[in-house]
């Protein structure tokens, strides 16, 4: 069972006194497992999610570099009857970080930037300024968690109001975060949003671009992710999207909130199921040493995919026996990403409602743990001889 979370928020926003609401669906008969594209996905995710007690549930399964199945269950909001649909949009989390390393490869390609470009070439000017133990930090280290970077900037919640814009918020960043002693030694691995910034920072001071819009240049629009923006997917809280949820008592209260855009290349982006199926068909096609075209060739994948370190943390993957695996949340969102080059294929779920702080408890977990297998074994029957 997979338990472990990678958080994105910092801070818990408040939730008052009140208890959450329930979800009070009669609980179906328990469906059989079936095989992957009879039709049946939807069934499974509705009993996944009812039995669980969480507001929605969404699952998109790739065989071969194909969708070959996706479906959602649940409400866009727990106080409301408003359902969920396939177009619905979902919050990633730290499933970002892997596309913010795609990202870079992509950059690295293009001859902007490179793995072994440092923090101080990209900004001379803060040489002696900066703690010299940032000097020589290079692009691939803070991608993998290794910069010896702090997991968290301690100011973080001060630029939700920021009157700046985002390039201005991300210098402002820069310049706080670089004066900041380290948490641990450069080599050494600590899972780390501010690294994840910075780096996103050192991308838009070398282009002149800010990091949401070379996302969308590069990575969206070459794989035709039309759907994919940043930030709460419901942006004007009407409810045409769904909202995150966080544990209440014995209930869900919905919470519309997310970090702030600062955070981004560590995790603010939201996508559709068709849009995920997209992404990590090329991540699955990459893993098996296939050129990915206008995106990266097998070689520059194998790059992506290589842990540099132990615990087998990679550029925005965690890397277990040649399979791929990522999951995030900003305490009110749960997604996961799984990706099996053996098998030739690739899983995303997505849950609106996330209880982390119940750690090996979480309800969340256990359900994107609980649909993760099942997709599986519908992926065996269906594919396996």
């Amino acid at each position: 069972m997979i338990v472990l979370v990678f958080l994105n928020l910092l801070v818990l926003s408040g939730c008052g006194e009140s208890e959450g609401i329930k979800v009070s669906e009669p609980l179906p008969d328990r469906p059989a497992t079936g095989q992957a594209g009879d039709g049946t996905l939807q069934d499974v995710v509705n009993y996944i999610r009812i039995e669980a007690g969480l507001p929605a549930m969404a699952a998109v399964l790739v065989h071969n570099g194909q969708i070959i199945e996706m479906a959602v269950s649940g409400f866009r909001s727990i106080s409301s009857t408003t359902a969920v649909s396939v177009e619905d949009k979902w919050h990633l989390g730290s499933l970002t970080k892997s596309m913010t390393s795609t990202l870079a490869a992509m950059l690295v390609k293009q001859g902007i930037i490179n793995w072994d470009t440092t923090i101080a070439d990209v900004y001379p000017e803060l040489s002696g300024i900066m703690n010299s133990h940032y000097e020589n930090v290079r692009l691939e280290q803070l991608l993998s968690h290794t910069s010896g970077m702090r997991a968290n900037t301690p100011t973080l919640n001060s630029y939700h109001n920021s009157s700046l814009d985002i390039e201005g918020q991300r210098q402002k960043m820069i310049e706080e975060a670089l004066v900041l002693s380290p948490e641990v030694n450069k080599g050494e691995y600590l899972y780390s949003n501010l690294g994840y910034m910075v780096a996103g920072a050192m991308m838009e001071r070398l282009t002149g671009t800010s990091w949401e819009l070379l996302l969308e240049q590069n990575l969206f629009n070459t794989l035709a992710m039309t759907s994919s923006g940043f930030g709460v997917p419901d942006a004007q809280g009407n409810l045409t999207q769904p909202v995150g949820h966080l544990a209440q008592g014995v209930g869900w209260i919905a919470k519309n909130d997310d970090n702030p855009a600062v955070l981004g290349p560590a995790g603010t982006v939201h996508s559709t199921l068709e849009d995920m199926g997209k992404y990590i068909a090329a991540h699955l096609s990459g893993l098996r040493g296939n050129d990915v075209v206008g995106l990266l060739t097998g070689a520059e994948f194998t790059k992506l995919h290589t842990a540099a370190k132990n615990p087998g943390y990679a550029l925005g993957w965690v890397v277990t026996d040649g399979a791929l695996w990522h999951n995030g949340s900003n305490t009110m969102w749960l997604a996961s990403i799984n990706i099996d080059p053996a098998k030739n294929i690739a899983l995303f779920i997505v849950t609106n409602a996330a209880d982390l702080q119940k750690e090996k408890n979480s309800i969340s977990v256990k359900a994107v743990d609980k649909l993760t297998s099942e997709l599986v074994k519908r992926a065996d029957f269906a594919f396996s001889n």
